[in-house]
């Protein structure tokens, strides 16, 4: 199946937390006037449309990003949100999420928020 007839059936999700462990709230420090996490929303509207892509967090600034660039947020609760908590708990959290809307999708991308030097065609790849 080509990829634009994929692209429906996609959603994107970005999972960014407020604490961090190392660099203080790291998915949001700026590079350029624009916070970390922005990089990772800009590849993913450059693939998909703003519906499919999810922002996981459990931070006020961060839904306040999500919010400016128009994406959806997923409410994080707390324990998930913890740097002992597993990321696999976070997505598997997020995909019920999106199954209670009744949105349907067959392939799920994370695009980390700390990894601004990727490009669109990257993302593409890993998907096809």
């Amino acid at each position: 199946m080509k990829l634009k007839k994929r692209l429906n059936k996609i959603k994107i999700f970005i999972f960014a937390r407020g604490g961090s462990k190392g660099v203080k709230n790291k998915n949001i420090i700026k590079i350029k006037q624009k916070p970390l996490i922005y990089y990772s929303i800009k590849i993913a509207k450059q693939i998909v449309n703003r519906k499919n892509i999810y922002i996981s967090t459990d931070s006020k600034k961060i839904k306040k990003i999500a919010k400016i660039n128009g994406v959806n947020i997923i409410e994080r609760p707390k324990k998930l949100a913890s740097g002992k908590s597993p990321e696999i708990l976070s997505w598997k959290h997020a995909i019920k999420t999106i199954q209670r809307k009744k949105e349907n999708f067959n392939i799920f991308v994370s695009l980390p928020a700390t990894s601004p030097l990727r490009n669109k065609l990257d993302v593409v790849k890993s998907i096809k």
